[in-house]
């Protein structure tokens, strides 16, 4: 009997690899054909896989998913569905909840979409990003069909509340938010005259508004982790240039400090970024696509952006955007899903100096 091949679009973010309370890893991609392709690293055989999965296949699901995982490891995936299978119709945002790691995942439930019954807008709705701040509270954020940022929140009990707007204007697509291991949430949006940042000041707070930076950021291409202790960094790409830069808010009362470029201007699109010991140092490293259609990679000690990034193309074939966890020994775990819609996993070899990656392999 011939097992389908389940194939995988390209994924559009970096939370797409997830680490489950057992430390084992699991994978989410948009699938081709609508719903999700799911893979799951065995329980048995160390650095195993089981085969692709098909889940909630869906033909008017947009090739687009946003993973959430709070303290619990449950992961919701979040994602965009017409209404009918007409290309401009009003599009729900969806999840569904996967409580158990390679267990059946809950049917897509919708919540909507900020402008109720106006179909007009209802089609024009930006791609959903979502996490899960500190109080155990999950947060959806969407750029809406006026430029705005719209967001609704589920309390620990299950219970969504209210669409409600965020104060900003000229929005642009790609918003970016990232949890603290204290459980803050840091929002970053890029606009067309700068960037606005909305963050909890203590975990499972209000979200309030911290001034705006005057950067300009390319759209789709914002993403940020935890560098210290409640300390974010976030990276995006240059308008003009398309080279990477680094910042990080500064604390009330100290000066602002311009960005740090870390080049990377032959990539395209947000970073995959993960932090690992690398000789003993804890370094970040930064993944991207290539414009030719690979994957790059470099890494710094956190940072210490003025070491410089040196960036390395590993020539493996990278479709969207790859993703970085570590594994259950600490080791790096880069993943990417290629051309052909397969996933490929390469694992950090701490038994050599520098960063040093195994053999590739196809899943």
């Amino acid at each position: 009997m011939t097992v389908p091949e389940f194939l995988a679009a390209a994924p559009p973010r970096a939370d797409w690899l997830t680490v489950a309370p057992d430390g084992r890893l699991t994978a989410y991609a948009p699938a081709r054909t609508g719903g999700i392709v799911r893979w799951t690293e065995s329980p048995a055989v160390r650095d195993g896989w089981t085969a692709p999965e098909l889940l909630l296949p869906e033909a008017r699901m947009l090739p687009y998913l946003s993973v959430a995982q709070g303290a619990t490891g449950f992961a919701d995936v979040f994602g965009l569905r017409r209404t009918t299978n007409d290309p401009h119709a009003p599009a729900d945002i969806v999840y569904a909840s996967q409580y158990q790691v390679g267990r059946p995942m809950t049917g897509w439930h919708s919540i909507g979409n900020p402008h109720g019954k106006d179909a007009e807008k209802a089609s024009a709705v930006g791609a959903p990003v979502a996490v899960v701040d500190g109080g155990d509270a999950l947060h959806v954020f969407v750029r809406n069909a006026v430029g705005g940022v719209s967001t609704r929140r589920r309390d620990p009990r299950g219970v969504w509340g209210k669409w409600t707007s965020l104060p900003c204007k000229r929005v642009r697509e790609g918003l970016s938010a990232v949890v603290t291991r204290s459980g803050r949430i840091e929002l970053f949006m890029p606009a067309d005259k700068g960037v606005y940042v909305w963050r909890q000041d203590t975990p499972g707070g209000t979200l309030d508004r911290a001034p705006n930076l005057v950067f300009i950021a390319r759209a789709r291409t914002a993403s940020g982790t935890e560098t210290h202790e409640g300390r974010i960094t976030h990276y995006w790409r240059d308008e003009q240039s398309g080279e990477v830069l680094a910042h990080r808010l500064p604390v009330v009362g100290a000066p602002d400090v311009a960005p740090a470029p870390l080049g990377g201007h032959s990539g395209s699109g947000p970073l995959a970024l993960g932090r690992c010991l690398v000789d003993g140092y804890d370094c970040t490293v930064l993944a991207q696509r290539e414009r030719t259609g690979t994957l790059a990679l470099t890494a710094y000690p956190t940072e210490l952006e003025s070491a410089g990034a040196w960036w390395a193309d590993t020539l493996q074939s990278c479709e969207g955007t790859p993703a970085l966890a570590l594994d259950r020994d600490g080791r790096l775990v880069v993943a990417a899903v290629d051309r052909d819609g397969r996933m490929n996993v390469t694992r950090q070899r701490t038994d050599q100096q520098g960063m040093v990656l195994e053999h590739w392999v196809r899943l």
